[in-house]
């Protein structure tokens, strides 16, 4: 499909891809953290930095959630 396109069609397909991969990595990440799966120092450091910023964010986002949970249980 890349091959036969246009650089202007490239562009939209390489846009297309790296959105679903980065769908795809968000959700692998929330699985592992909703299951308990640990990630080990190894894990962490042999992922893409972009991988572990979307890490982070999805903590931080389980963190603010688990927080506004407790806070309407009182």
């Amino acid at each position: 499909m890349i091959a036969t396109s246009q650089p202007q069609e490239i562009q939209k397909i390489i846009e297309k891809y790296k959105k679903q991969h980065d769908t795809a990595e968000g959700g692998y990440l929330e699985i592992v953290l909703a299951s308990g799966g640990s990630l080990s120092y190894q894990d962490v450091m042999s992922m893409p930095v972009t991988a572990i910023q979307r890490l982070v964010e999805i903590i931080n986002k389980r963190t603010e959630d688990q927080k506004a949970a407790r806070a309407k249980r009182r």
